[in-house]
Parts: C-alpha cells; sequence; structure tokens
C-alpha cells in the first residue's frame, strides 16, 4: 500500500498539471514549479487528512513525493 494516490490528489490542487505528470521521482519544488509555502500547505492538508505529523525538521529531506509518500507510510498507525 501507498499514499502515493492521495498526495497526488492534493499536489493537483496546487499544480495545474496532469495525474501523469507526478510519480514517486516528481520533485514539486522543481518540477511542478510550487514553492516551498505550496510545500507546506500540502504537507498540512496530508497531516490533517490522514492523521499523521510530519516534523518541520524533516521536511528539508522530503525531496521527491516518492520521499513524502515513504515517511507518510512509516507513520501511519502510530
Amino acid at each position: 500500500m501507498n499514499m502515493l494516490p492521495i498526495i497526488t490528489t492534493v499536489v493537483r490542487e496546487y499544480a495545474d498539471v496532469p495525474e501523469s505528470a507526478i510519480n514517486r521521482d516528481t520533485d514539486p519544488l522543481r518540477d511542478l514549479n510550487l514553492t516551498s509555502y505550496d510545500l507546506m500547505g500540502i504537507i498540512g492538508r496530508l497531516e490533517s487528512e490522514l492523521g499523521v505529523s510530519v516534523a518541520e525538521r524533516d521536511v528539508r529531506h522530503l525531496v521527491t513525493l516518492g520521499d513524502l509518500d515513504d515517511y507518510i507510510m512509516a507513520r501511519v498507525g502510530r
């Protein structure tokens, strides 16, 4: 199981791109031209919807959507 479909849905609210343009290797800042403010909004939405917490100190290590997916999956149900 992964959270990428949920992450993709939230990301598409911030970036006007087709779903096919988003995958695990997508860097939202570089590939989708989102801002760090957008990224924090995405993370905040995911925290609320999925009931997980993303530590601020960890955000800088979440470069791709796959990184974010792995991070969330490691914390779901904790």
